[in-house]
């Protein structure tokens, strides 16, 4: 029956319709997206090559897969990048279907439809490459997506043939590692040891002079409140994520974290006997077996003319003696301090090194607050120490040594930094760092607070002191991001 003259001018508007909309939804696909979703670019000395699509789940992810193979010369990712055009507009042309086992040949301008086998675990394509050196392949979906227990394109012999380059170019996951961050922490610690210079004030001076016991006792108060809440809070704990990552056996991980806690805690023991050692090798320290010297007092009697008495060659000899040991007593204690402070501004390093690189700024931030706070009382007992009479320095010449020493901490963050450190070996870092943090917060800081002299207000005071040093570490954990480990051989990041 013959249509109508408006049943036909319908009929044709929605035909013109329709072919606007497919032309519409091409130029759509062509302006935000590929014909391609993967392509991979391939050296193929050989003449026989094997593409394979497995079910995965029971399943092939789509049951059919267009796929164009581009002929190549040469075979970086500038060459993809080159042929891009070509294969994205092959994908767009009328596909030549093939069915498992038929050959894919290699050619400009020629799409393949990949039409899997159902009844099969696997489909296989034999590639015909005698004819060229290379091939690009263009896929409608990733290959990784129809791999079980094969990879997608093998050699006549099944070796497993990887491509030279990709599409879409695969964005670096590799975390930015916070090198001026850990740095310029690392110089303010350092430049924490500037801060004896408080006590050249005259009025801090004689106040921390007559009460040095209470003025000592509320500053190592806040330093182990600091250190040991970065211990538990931050380091220890974040560490067990990071050691896990090198082994899967929950003995392996706890053993070893388990250990470096308890090395991190004997080593600053252990520093100090090397140290004293080192010095009674050098013969610069008293044994214990040694005597003292007698000490021979020469009286001021005249005679009965009133001349003095001449000193006795006794006299001189305890004059020398008593210099001999002012000198070892001098060694000891600049040596003690120089040696203890260098290892321990070291390990400081490491851990400043280990917080940013392995676990990013946020974390880096809040050790390097921990190490900063527990570093000002540190140093200004060290000046108290070595301008004390004992020692003897001037007040310049302490602030040298103090910062020399300190110099240390820019060394073992560099050495975090520009080595390659694994996520496993940075979490038994960490724990080492919060044993050394226990100790020094436990044994060297806290003993002050317990000092018989303090009156019960001044106890309380040194109290108050701990509290607030725990919670100005403990205010970092409101913004602090959960340190875990990034894929594959990344840095660990925040999330």
């Amino acid at each position: 029956k013959p249509l109508s003259s408006s049943t036909a001018l319908q009929a044709a508007a929605r035909f013109s319709m329709a072919r606007s909309a497919q032309t519409l939804l091409l130029l759509l696909a062509t302006v935000h997206g590929k014909e391609y979703e993967w392509a991979g670019i391939f050296e193929t000395p050989e003449n026989h090559y094997m593409w394979t699509a497995q079910k995965v789940d029971g399943d092939y992810a789509d049951p059919a897969m267009k796929l164009v193979a581009l002929p190549a010369t040469s075979f970086g990712e500038a060459d993809l990048d080159s042929l891009e055009a070509a294969g994205d507009a092959a994908m767009a042309l009328a596909c030549t279907e093939l069915s498992a086992g038929q050959t894919i040949v290699p050619a400009t301008n020629t799409c393949y439809t990949l039409k899997f086998d159902p009844d099969a675990w696997q489909s296989l394509y034999p590639v015909d490459a005698s004819s060229v050196s290379g091939i690009a392949f263009f896929a409608e979906h990733y290959p990784t997506e129809f791999e079980n227990t094969a990879h997608y394109f093998k050699d006549s012999v099944g070796e497993d043939i990887e491509p030279q380059a990709e599409l879409p170019h695969e964005e670096s996951t590799e975390e930015i590692v916070p090198t001026g961050a850990a740095i310029g922490a690392s110089i303010l610690v350092n430049l924490v040891t500037f801060v004896g210079v408080v006590l050249m004030v005259p009025a801090v001076s004689r106040a921390a002079k007559a009460k040095q016991e209470i003025f000592l006792g509320v500053l190592f108060a806040f330093a182990a409140g600091a250190l040991l809440s970065c211990a538990f809070f931050l380091l220890l704990f974040e560490s067990t994520h990071l050691v896990a990552t090198g082994w899967t056996a929950e003995v392996d991980v706890l053993w070893r974290w388990g250990t470096m806690i308890l090395a991190g805690l004997i080593l600053p023991a252990f520093i100090e006997t090397l140290a004293t050692f080192a010095l009674i090798a050098s013969g610069k320290e008293q044994k214990p077996e040694e005597e003292k010297p007698e000490v021979i007092v020469v009286g001021t009697a005249e005679t009965a003319d009133g001349a003095p008495v001449v000193p006795t060659e006794a006299a001189s000899q305890e004059k020398s003696l008593t210099k001999k040991a002012d000198f070892k007593v001098r060694a000891r204690l600049i040596g003690g301090v120089c040696i203890g402070d260098f290892f321990h501004n070291l390990c400081d390093g490491f851990f400043l090194g280990a917080a940013f690189k392995g676990c990013g700024e946020s974390f880096g931030w809040g050790v390097a607050a921990a190490t900063l706070l527990h570093e000002i009382p540190q140093e200004i007992a060290d000046f108290a120490i070595l301008t004390g009479p004992e020692a003897g320095l001037s007040n310049m010449a302490a602030l040298a040594v103090n910062f020399v020493s300190g110099l240390s901490v820019l060394l073992g963050t560099a050495i975090i930094l520009f080595t390659d450190v694994s996520n496993d070996a940075i979490g038994l870092l960490l724990a080492f760092g919060g044993g050394v943090y226990i100790h020094v917060g436990a044994v060297d800081c806290m003993p002050k607070m317990y000092n018989s002299s303090f009156s019960l207000w001044q106890r309380l005071a040194c109290f108050l002191s701990f509290i607030i040093g725990a919670v100005a570490i403990g205010l970092i954990l409101l913004g602090h991001e959960h340190c875990v480990p990034g894929d594959g051989d990344g840095h660990a990041h925040g999330h």
